[in-house]
């Protein structure tokens, strides 16, 4: 972005914006897996951390926009 600005950096912002999330909420997946029942118990921050990393996914568009965007995006480079 410092180098290209926002337009010229926006496949990468998208590709972010789709991985970022999904690679958190795996992370946390895990996480809870390893705790067991503690992982979603109010014993740990687990739980918590997993509905806010879950809603981050939500809070900018659904992945689903972001994929059809970033699709467009690069198809256009081929056409």
């Amino acid at each position: 972005m410092d180098t290209v600005g926002n337009r010229g950096a926006h496949t990468e912002i998208q590709a972010i914006k789709i991985a970022t999330p999904r690679a958190v909420v795996d992370i946390l997946d895990r996480a809870v897996q390893l705790h067991g029942a503690g992982g979603v118990s109010q014993d740990f921050p687990l739980a918590e951390l997993w509905a806010a990393a879950r809603t981050l996914r939500l809070a900018d568009g659904p992945d689903e926009v972001h994929q059809r965007s970033l699709a467009r995006r690069e198809l256009k480079r081929y056409v």
